[in-house]
Order: C-alpha cells, then sequence, then structure tokens
C-alpha cells in the first residue's frame, strides 16, 4: 500500500491566505488590529459575532471594515438591517487608502514625545497593528467614503424586511416571518455563489454576511429566543457548507430584562469568534480611572473556538482597549501609564505612623 497521499488544492480567493496558526484559509476582518487579536485574520465558514457597546456606535465602524474590504477584493456582500436603510450604511463605508498614506497618517497621529523618560520612546509601540508585509487586509480611512460610483460596480444584495409566501414555506419553523425572510435569502445567495465557484475553480469567489443589530427591540415577538437560536443554529449550517463568512452585532445588555437569563450564553454558544465592547461614554469612574485616559473603551474576548482544528489561538493578552482616531480605529493593549504622581509632580506627603523612628519634624508620637 502507497503511503504517498495526493495533496488536496487550497482554496484559492482574493484577500485570503492560510494562517500560521491552523493552515486554513483566513480573509481580514478590515481593521489589522482586530485581525491581529484573533491569530491574523478569520476562517472562511466561520461565524463572528460582537456583542455591541450601548449605542452601537463603535460596534457599526467595525461592521463598515469589514464591508469595505469585500469591496476591495470584489467579494460578494450581504447587508441585513431592520434598524436602519442598508443604503445609507453602504454609501459610508470607508475608503482604502495606500501603506504609505498610512504611515503619514499614522506618525501625525502619534503622541507627543514624554517628558518623564526618553527611553520609553525607544520601545516597541503599544499598537497591535502590524508590520505592511504581514497584513492581510487593507487600511481604511474613516474620513472618506467610497461613494456610490464603486458600489455599484460590485455584486451587492441588501435586506430589510419583508416576507414571501414562498419562503415561509421554505423555512416554516419561525414564527417572526423576517427569520424565514432573511434565512431563506442568505440560502439562495449562498448557493448561487458555492454554484459559480464550482463552475469555475479558478475563479473562486467569497460571499461576506453582515447582520447589523440581530436581537434588536424591532425583532422581539412571543417566541424571540427560541426563534433567534434556530436561525443562528440553519444560518451556522448554511456558512460552514459554502464559501462565506458572517458578522453578527447583538445587543447583548437588551436580553437582561428577558425570561430568559442563560439567552446570551446560548447565543455566544453559536459563535464561532465572539468579542464585546464596552464604551466609556457615560462611564464617570472609567473616564477618571488614568489607565482608561486614552481610550474609548474596552474589548472583551468571548470566545475563540478551535475551528477545524485541536486546540484553539491563544491571544498575547486579553486586556484590550479600543479608541477612535481621526481616520481609524485602533485596538491596543491596554497598560498602566508610566507615571502615576499628582499633578503638581510633588510626592505625596507621607502619613503619621506608629513607629519608634522619627517619621518627620512633626511627628508627636515619636519618644
Amino acid at each position: 500500500m502507497s503511503g504517498f497521499v495526493k495533496r488536496r488544492r487550497g482554496i484559492n480567493i482574493k484577500g485570503s491566505r492560510l494562517s500560521l496558526h491552523s493552515g486554513q484559509p483566513i480573509v481580514s476582518s478590515g481593521n489589522p488590529s482586530l485581525d491581529h487579536v484573533f491569530g491574523g485574520g478569520f476562517p472562511i465558514g466561520s461565524i463572528i459575532g460582537i456583542e455591541e457597546d450601548k449605542y452601537g456606535n463603535y460596534s457599526r465602524i467595525l461592521t463598515k471594515y469589514f464591508m469595505a474590504e469585500g469591496t476591495v477584493n470584489n467579494h460578494a456582500l450581504l447587508l441585513a438591517t431592520l434598524e436602519e436603510d442598508p443604503l445609507q450604511l453602504l454609501q459610508k463605508l470607508p475608503k482604502a487608502i495606500e501603506e504609505k498614506q498610512h504611515a503619514t497618517t499614522s506618525s501625525a497621529e502619534s503622541p507627543e514625545s514624554m517628558r518623564i523618560a526618553f527611553r520609553y520612546n525607544q520601545l516597541a509601540p503599544v499598537d497591535s497593528e502590524q508590520k505592511s508585509s504581514t497584513i492581510l487586509g487593507h487600511y481604511f480611512d474613516l474620513t472618506k467614503a467610497m461613494g456610490s460610483t464603486v458600489l455599484d460596480e460590485h455584486d451587492i444584495i441588501q435586506w430589510q424586511g419583508g416576507s414571501d409566501q414562498e419562503e415561509v414555506l421554505n423555512f416554516g419553523v419561525f414564527r417572526n416571518t423576517h427569520y424565514a425572510s432573511l434565512l431563506s435569502c442568505i440560502h439562495r445567495k449562498a448557493s448561487e455563489q458555492q454554484f459559480k465557484s464550482d463552475a469555475d475553480e479558478g475563479k473562486k469567489n467569497l460571499l461576506r454576511i453582515c447582520i447589523n443589530s440581530l436581537g434588536s427591540p424591532v425583532w422581539y415577538d412571543e417566541n424571540f429566543s427560541n426563534d433567534l437560536l434556530r436561525f443562528l443554529a440553519l444560518l451556522k449550517a448554511i456558512v460552514r457548507n459554502t464559501l462565506s463568512i458572517c458578522l453578527i452585532s447583538t445587543p447583548f445588555h437588551l436580553f437582561h430584562h428577558l425570561e430568559d437569563s442563560t439567552l446570551c450564553k446560548k447565543v455566544t454558544n453559536l459563535f464561532d469568534y465572539s468579542f464585546g465592547l464596552e464604551a466609556f461614554s457615560g462611564e464617570v469612574e472609567e473616564q477618571a480611572n488614568p489607565a482608561f485616559k486614552e481610550y474609548h473603551g474596552l474589548l472583551t474576548i468571548t470566545k475563540i473556538s478551535p475551528f477545524n482544528t485541536l486546540a484553539a489561538f491563544t491571544p498575547e493578552t486579553r486586556d484590550l482597549a479600543f479608541k477612535l482616531k481621526r481616520s481609524k480605529f485602533v485596538i491596543e493593549k491596554l497598560h498602566l501609564p508610566p507615571d502615576i504622581t499628582d499633578d503638581d509632580g510633588r510626592m505625596p506627603n507621607k502619613a503619621p505612623t506608629m513607629s519608634c523612628a522619627a517619621g518627620g519634624r512633626n511627628n508627636k508620637l515619636d519618644f
């Protein structure tokens, strides 16, 4: 019996490469710092879950990054939302910039030299963005939009609710017809994309599915919990068996008033990768803390599953924070400031102690 095994050809999709950790094809989320946190990118066929911040501002930025990366690589896009008009969200997608422009922007936005110790400037930056040679995705400028003319050239499907009798019959297990409509739309587009890839093996393409604010109050009904879990289970089966990747943002902070107290854990278990965004807006204690002075919120990793591997990727640290600069969204390792003294630079006065030695001239307990 021969010991040689014919090696299968890898998936050749624009904007993808094999992971250094698992050997699987991965793609970028559109944000280099987020890719670095999760091992360089996300595997094809996975579902990424975002626990939205209180107002959903920062999670919407990551959604734009995800869609913008797809347009640059000519991926098929499917945007689903009931909160707003999907066309308005697409028109605000950031524009890609070159590496030279990004380097110039980063140097202009870098903080001033430290006055405490010049040696801190010689250390590696805390920013988790890597060198341009190791980055899978692209850089984007949040201050510039792509424009409608660029979007017209791409394969983009917009879903904003609605139901059809045929869709309800195909997925009639839901009481809320929005789930059946969305699932039917995703299944139709994923099957079409898979058929095109099978017909032309040399030009395989990826479908990026983005569901914005799934589980918001507009989705509520009597059978909300069961419908949501059933929808995610069926969606996971579709994404697994096609050349697709899905990003879902969910307002977990609105689930606490529901009867099912374990709904957040159940939804997280159906995600392959999950992280939460906790913004500091309105939080007085966090804003007053000197450790959080430079940041706008914390990023918490809630799940990294071993996707078709024996062991899951282990990040360098889970103490992460994010900040929104003028033109980009950056995720960094949370660190304490180098100087923790009074504002006037003087050392705090020592409190009197019960000791035999003299602690100061005004100590009345000395003898």
